[in-house]
């Protein structure tokens, strides 16, 4: 290996088509395409505050919002990265309308039908070198939520313009292109020195590693074996492992975020319709007292009582939070058979045993997507409930805010999701914004369609000779938070 090239464990093996700004469900997926392409303003690792992107800047004009698309910004190729790709990257991403990261479309083209490219959008448009937005209400969060890779901008000759697939992943508006791709997921990434983030301290190559997501400490044989460099936050390895790993000699450094990861059971449409609430406090309260003997001992976690940390936007008082977690469900026993899940957790057979071991009618088994987001024949199909640690960040990030709603975490049928982000969305002030989310939050923790259970931090992972910059506020991997030391 080269000084500076960048071996990274990755938890898919996918080829490099299978990733889509406009379709993202798990993390693995946002790590590669943020790394890939790049939206129009990012947010600073340190403070969250929005900076510049593929804008070098922008301002407002009333309604407008005007957006100056970086002069010298080009692809790998030489291709010029414009204005224009900006309003066709956009209008993209309401056509596939398949983002969960925002109802972008209700703010510039609420008005509009747009079904294809060409359908017009009185929302966006271009002047020169300059991407305007005319916004409905100018919402608070448009910058914000523009910083989301859903949002990626793309070069419109890298996509089929009868699909709006993207056809060509070598010309990126990202820090890094696909230099060659593998159906397997062994993927190498070249650097593109046109980029605002090049340096010649990051890798100036990078390779992702695939790894067996139900292998959970494959990573860690790989970079114990110096196969890789870099395990991401958002291996397949729980915290807990990797810290106790790092710890095991000092060729290694340790990237740990603040607790912003909940591991929770949440409750799916299946589980809402066929449990009652005093069913699902029951079910969920055998299951903390299943795990909690074996996760209290675990370095990193600590047992928490809200969805959203207790130091963040949108928690609920404390001692209400504690007396909803503790209240005793008259139900003594539950007899029929239940099906609960694990989603991207790690450490499956702990689980599976401890839970099972308590609870002889609850069958344990595996999920690889959140249930909102997958097909199921019929609901007979899908889990009661499913175990799953997302990033609940700690400030107001309508990105995420947007994902957990669309995911069904805090309970809320997903033809609701709509008009209560349209709602939340319109109002003007933070506080009126904290009161409804806290509101649901609360709704969600009574009914019992969210069962909190332990706060954790991502991790990462870097052999000696590399140096993180990653946040601490936020799960993502953005390679160039990453350099030689």
């Amino acid at each position: 290996m080269q000084l500076n090239e960048l071996r990274v464990a990755f938890p898919y093996g996918h080829s490099a088509k299978f990733y889509e700004p406009t379709r993202i469900h798990l993390a693995p997926e946002y790590i590669f395409l943020e790394n890939t392409f790049s939206p129009l303003v990012e947010l600073d690792p340190e403070t969250g505050k929005v900076v510049a992107g593929v804008a070098e800047d922008w301002a407002w004009t009333g309604d407008l919002l005007r957006f100056k698309i970086r002069k010298n910004l080009k692809t790998i190729d030489g291709i010029p990265i414009t204005a224009k790709d900006a309003e066709f990257s956009l209008k993209r991403a309401i056509v596939r309308s398949g983002n969960t990261h925002g109802n972008f479309k209700d703010l510039v083209c609420a008005s509009s039908s747009v079904k294809s490219i060409n359908d017009p959008c009185e929302g966006i448009f271009t002047e020169g070198d300059t991407l305007v937005l005319k916004i409905h209400g100018k919402s608070q969060f448009i910058l914000p939520m523009l910083s989301g890779i859903d949002f990626a901008i793309i070069p419109k000759s890298s996509v089929d313009l009868n699909t709006l697939d993207i056809v060509n992943y070598r010309n990126t508006s990202g820090l890094y292109f696909v230099d060659k791709d593998s159906e397997s997921g062994h993927i190498e990434l070249g650097i593109n020195p046109n980029h605002y983030h090049f340096s010649q301290k990051v890798a100036q190559r990078v390779f992702l590693v695939p790894t067996e997501p139900t292998q959970k400490e494959m990573s860690l044989k790989l970079f114990s074996e110096n196969r890789v460099d870099l395990i991401t936050t958002i291996d397949a390895a729980r915290p807990e492992t990797v810290i106790k790993f790092a710890g095991l000699k000092n060729d290694r450094t340790l990237h740990k975020t603040a607790n912003i990861r909940t591991m929770a059971l949440f409750f799916t449409e299946r589980g809402l319709k066929e449990l009652s609430p005093e069913e699902r406090l029951f079910l969920s309260q055998k299951i903390r007292n299943a795990l909690t003997p074996y996760f209290s001992t675990l370095p990193g976690y600590e047992v928490t009582h809200q969805f959203f940390p207790s130091f963040g936007d949108g928690a609920i008082d404390q001692s209400t939070a504690l007396k909803l977690s503790d209240r005793k469900s008259p139900i003594e026993s539950i007899t029929r058979n239940l099906k609960v899940s694990t989603l991207r957790i790690g450490g499956f057979q702990v689980f599976k045993e401890k839970i099972e071991q308590l609870l002889p009618s609850v069958s344990v088994g595996e999920i690889e997507n959140a249930p909102a987001f997958s097909k199921y024949d019929s609901l007979d199909d899908m889990p009661h409930a499913f175990l799953a640690g997302p990033d609940t960040g700690f400030n107001e990030d309508i990105s995420l805010i947007s994902y957990t709603m669309a995911a069904g975490l805090l309970g809320l049928p997903k033809r609701d999701v709509p008009g209560w982000l349209e709602k939340y969305m319109s109002l003007p002030e933070k506080k009126d914004r904290m009161k409804m989310l806290q509101a649901i939050h609360l709704e969600a923790l009574k009914n019992v369609a969210v069962y909190p259970l332990f706060a954790c931090p991502y991790t990462a992972l870097m052999q000696n000779g590399w140096q993180s910059k990653l946040s601490l506020i936020f799960a993502n991997n953005p390679l160039w938070l990453i350099t030689r030391n």
